[in-house]
């Protein structure tokens, strides 16, 4: 498997703990960010990526909310999922597709935006882990570190043919953590212009029988769905119900 440790410099943290933090506060040492990728971007969630028809959205996400990470003194951010969404999921926004297939693919643009920015991108895979993802990725020949919640669910997923460095949840590492070799400015810039591109990418009709927008909804079966409740994004969604515009996103 080849993995992309081959943008990683040689210098890596050695086996033994780092801190894991859950806010997108200033970090002043070698830390890892685990908050959703919301926290980052405003209003976007892993599954406005998987609802997006544009997937290469994905690495211009990632490029920018590892700039985020970084204004604030971050090197490494968990993000993705190894599961996918089922009916009445209680994090539907944690997910990105129904489709192991989707998912693969957004994990693997998420990897090579977060490399681009300079951090080290940290693969979620606490909770449910569906093998059909896992085997997309093998057979795209992508990994990165993976954090689990201990050497159990490390071991489970080695089994798998996913052997990659593993952080645990309370912070242990399970072999060498890389760091990156090349690191470009940190610039902002971009930022609400990507934001706003994946949102307004992620508008979609379920169906105009009934002239109704729904936030964040991925259960909901009629009128259109968004994953923003800012005035303008509500507006083009009123002009997909009244069929003046086409719809721009796919049905989680």
């Amino acid at each position: 498997m080849v993995v992309l440790a081959i943008f990683f410099s040689t210098y890596s943290i050695a086996a033994g703990s780092i801190e894991l933090c859950e806010q997108l506060s200033i970090c002043e040492k070698s830390c890892v960010l685990n908050a959703p990728l919301q926290n980052l971007l405003k209003d976007v969630s892993l599954l406005a990526l998987g609802c997006n028809q544009n997937m290469e959205i994905a690495r211009d996400v990632a490029y920018v909310a590892g700039m985020v990470a970084r204004s604030h003194g971050f090197e490494y951010v968990v993000f993705g999922t190894l599961d996918v969404l089922t009916d009445n999921d209680p994090n539907p926004l944690g997910k990105i597709s129904r489709s192991p297939f989707i998912t693969a693919q957004i994990i693997s643009y998420m990897i090579e935006g977060f490399v681009s920015a300079g951090v080290v991108p940290i693969l979620n895979a606490t909770g449910t882990v569906n093998p059909d993802v896992v085997r997309s990725l093998l057979t795209r020949k992508m990994s990165c570190p993976t954090l689990v919640e201990d050497k159990e669910k490390a071991k489970t997923l080695r089994k798998m043919g996913f052997d990659v460095v593993f952080v645990t949840g309370k912070g242990e590492l399970l072999g060498k953590l890389p760091t990156l070799n090349v690191k470009p400015p940190i610039d902002l810039s971009d930022l609400e212009r990507i934001r706003r591109k994946a949102l307004e990418g992620a508008i979609v009709l379920l169906n105009r029988s009934v002239k109704k927008i729904s936030v964040n909804d991925p259960f909901s079966v009629t009128g259109v769905l968004v994953f923003s409740d800012e005035e303008w994004i509500l507006k083009l969604a009123e002009q997909v119900l009244k069929g003046e515009r086409p719809s721009t996103g796919r049905a989680p």
